[in-house]
Formats: C-alpha cells, sequence, structure tokens
C-alpha cells in the first residue's frame, strides 16, 4: 500500500480559510512524526509562509505549457512522506490542470503516493460548486478529506443538505470540524510566524493567546485522528 501522500485543496474560491486549515494539517502531520515537505502557491498574499515559513514558494502564474514547474511537489516525495501544497485563490484550475497533463491520478501506484484532496466546506454556493465540478471529474480516483469551516457561523446548512456533501462520502470522503480561533490571536500567530500548534508555548504570545491555542490545537488533533486513514501510513 502507499505510504506518501501529496495533500492539496483544490478549490479556486479564495477567502473560505484554505491556507489556515493547511497549517493545522501541518502541525497534526509533523506531531504525528510524518516527513512533510511544504509548499505555498500564493506568490501574491502568502498566507501559508507567514504561518509555516519553512514552506517554499512556486510560482504557478506562469502559462500552461509551463506548468512542469510543479513536478517538484511530486519530486519531494523523493525524501519526505507527505506533501503538502497551499493553492492559491484562482489556481485551483492549474494545479488540476497539472495534475490531468501529468496522468498522476493514473500514477499513484506506480510511484507509491496517494493523491488527498482537501475541500473546505462553508456556506457559499461557488465553494460547493467548484467542489461538486472537481467530485465528478476525480470521484474515488482521489481521497477525499471534507474540513467543515465554522469561522463564519455555528451552523453550515447549505453545505450539510446539499447533494455534493452526500456523493462525497459516498465517494470515502472523511468530515472533520474546523471550528472558530479569534480573529486577534489568528493575526498575532501570522505576525510572528507561528501555527497553532507552536503558539501553544510560544513565550511572545499573550498568556490568553496561548490558551486559545491550547484548546483549539487539542481540539483539532482530535478532529484530524477521524481522518487518519486519509492522512497516516
Amino acid at each position: 500500500m502507499p505510504t506518501k501522500r501529496l495533500i492539496l485543496c483544490p478549490q479556486d474560491k479564495g477567502g473560505i480559510g484554505k491556507s489556515f486549515i493547511a497549517t493545522l494539517l501541518y502541525d497534526f502531520l509533523v506531531e504525528r512524526g510524518v516527513k512533510v515537505k511544504t509548499f505555498d502557491l500564493d506568490h501574491a498574499n502568502s498566507t501559508f509562509q507567514r504561518y509555516v515559513p519553512e514552506a517554499e514558494f512556486i510560482d504557478t502564474d506562469v502559462d500552461a505549457d509551463k506548468l512542469a514547474v510543479l513536478d517538484r511537489l511530486v519530486s519531494a516525495l523523493e525524501t519526505v512522506d507527505t506533501v503538502l501544497v497551499d493553492n492559491r485563490a484562482a489556481g485551483g484550475t492549474k494545479v488540476l490542470r497539472y495534475i490531468e497533463d501529468s496522468r498522476l491520478t493514473e500514477l499513484q501506484k506506480e510511484l507509491a503516493f496517494e493523491l488527498v484532496f482537501v475541500v473546505v466546506a462553508i456556506d457559499d454556493k461557488d465553494a460547493i460548486s467548484q467542489a461538486a465540478d472537481v467530485l465528478e471529474a476525480y470521484g474515488e480516483r482521489v481521497k477525499w478529506l471534507i474540513a467543515r469551516n465554522f469561522r463564519d457561523s455555528v451552523e453550515l446548512t447549505m453545505w450539510d443538505g446539499a447533494q455534493t456533501r452526500k456523493k462525497l462520502k459516498a465517494a470515502g470522503a472523511v468530515e472533520i470540524d474546523v471550528p472558530c480561533l479569534a480573529e486577534m490571536t489568528k493575526n498575532r500567530l501570522q505576525m510572528l510566524n507561528l501555527t497553532v500548534g507552536r503558539g501553544r508555548t510560544a513565550t511572545k504570545l499573550h498568556l490568553l493567546d496561548r490558551s486559545r491555542c491550547v484548546r483549539f490545537h487539542t481540539f483539532m488533533e482530535e478532529q484530524f485522528t477521524q481522518a487518519a486513514s486519509h492522512l497516516l501510513a
């Protein structure tokens, strides 16, 4: 069975929490002893790299015939267990084109890795529609992790009733919850280049921020543990 993973979010929609959720995944994997290589494809905002300074940039603002720059994602699997990618807004289409042109889904067995798509679920028609399109294209050719992002509301009524959710779960998707973290704490973590996990013990953070990080991290560890089959060997 494949023991390595390439994890990314294929949605184009910006502002749905892709970067922050990627940092939470990073914390979970590293603390489980997984060798992780991180990439940030958002050269304009670099949100992910502000949390995870060791993340490397790849500029995907290129013509379609130059998308082979993304070969670095696959090459990195030669030396690590998992490659974690933060995509940029409106960048999902190019990443998916690269996957199709390179036949990555067909090469998973030969290259001994699994492709894991993270779907960020919020009550937004565009985000749900994009998830539906990607699901239709890839179905059971990849593994699916649904992250229900509660940063803006206490319920996700639109998502919970969507056919896309039902179809994803039928395709084997695992669903987890991501609660709201105080915006002030999140901003301070970015300013200090800290993930939530690192923020728990960072003396530069106020005790209240550290306390919020402890609570949040404990909850997310429980959530990701439920998805261990998709994230860990």
